[in-house]
């Protein structure tokens, strides 16, 4: 349950200095997990979990259940928005889609030798990408050819507003690579 604030009750809330890190780093690192934060942070724990509670009762940041962890979202992003950020936080879903967008269809087979994963794995990773409409599985001779199923923009558009977040090569390749086309 969560109240909402006011901009008046908000800046009360981040008043203090140990909370108005906490946000910020949230803002930054949308879609991260407490574990994240921790690592981020080096607040300790039971302070961290206290602080992203009550930003989170107070409406100031969201908190969103993704399988066992809680992922935190500033409230200010889009729910589509912060569906992807979700899958894109996930290395290997972030690689797939990262593939993908660079060369706009794989198949199964060619993403497990691409980025080294078994298969079975491969299928889950993206089983969920398709649930989630990220991409689109289309039956051609051979097998399944994954397709973005979102546009080409708005992925890109989340990765270069969380770039610095992803401390990951393959999105800076990528932003480049968008940039030039552009």
């Amino acid at each position: 349950m969560s109240y909402l604030s006011s901009p008046e009750k908000e800046r009360e809330i981040l008043h203090l200095e140990s909370r108005r890190k906490i946000y910020l780093l949230v803002k930054q690192f949308s879609g991260c997990s407490f574990h994240d934060l921790k690592r981020e942070s080096s607040i300790a724990a039971g302070t961290l979990r206290y602080h992203l509670h009550y930003l989170a009762k107070y409406g100031v940041i969201t908190a969103q259940k993704d399988g066992n962890k809680i992922r935190y979202f500033a409230k200010d992003i889009a729910e589509k928005d912060r569906k992807v950020l979700v899958l894109l936080r996930q290395k290997k879903s972030r690689h797939i889609v990262l593939q993908i967008l660079n060369k706009k269809a794989c198949s199964q087979r060619e993403l497990v030798q691409i980025l080294g994963v078994a298969p079975s794995t491969m299928s889950e990773y993206l089983a969920k990408l398709v649930k989630n409409q990220v991409l689109n599985a289309v039956k051609k001779e051979g097998g399944l050819q994954y397709s973005l199923a979102m546009e080409e923009a708005e992925i890109i558009g989340v990765l270069i507003t969380y770039k610095e977040s992803f401390l990951d090569k393959l999105v800076d390749q990528t932003i480049d690579m968008w940039a030039f086309r552009v």
